[in-house]
């Protein structure tokens, strides 16, 4: 086959190939759960705990396999975020999508404490129950 025909079957397949790639799983949006609550976006994302919060910075990762993996700060304590009078821990965050459900951990690295398995859904409302 001479190469002039084969353009257009390479053209096709590398058309194809770039239509795939935004069809992976995203977890951009509101997520609620009982006890905790999260929103994110391409430029980070902030958590509600029953009595904590919680900040997710820019780059975190969901892989197409729905692992998802983030740094960010938690503060111990309720109100707004981040809760006033309450020092920042830093954070690393751990979780596996599955349709449209997110469970996470959140690893405290400066204490070195595991807090959850927090389970969320999408468009889920978020936490009610915060401490005073």
């Amino acid at each position: 086959m001479p190469r002039r025909a084969l353009l257009p079957v390479f053209l096709l397949l590398g058309a194809a190939a770039c239509g795939e790639q935004g069809t992976g799983p995203t977890l951009e949006g509101q997520w609620g759960g009982q006890v905790a609550s999260l929103q994110l976006s391409s430029s980070g994302g902030s958590l509600q705990y029953q009595c904590g919060a919680g900040t997710i910075n820019p780059g975190w990762i969901l892989t197409n396999r729905g692992t998802f993996t983030a740094t960010g700060e938690h503060f111990f304590g309720g109100g707004p975020l981040p809760p006033a009078g309450h020092g920042a821990h830093p954070a690393r965050y751990a979780g596996h999508l599955t349709g449209a459900r997110l469970v996470f951990t959140v690893t405290l690295t400066d204490l070195d404490q595991v807090l959850g398995p927090f389970e969320v859904v999408r468009g889920g409302p978020p936490v009610a129950d915060m401490c005073l």
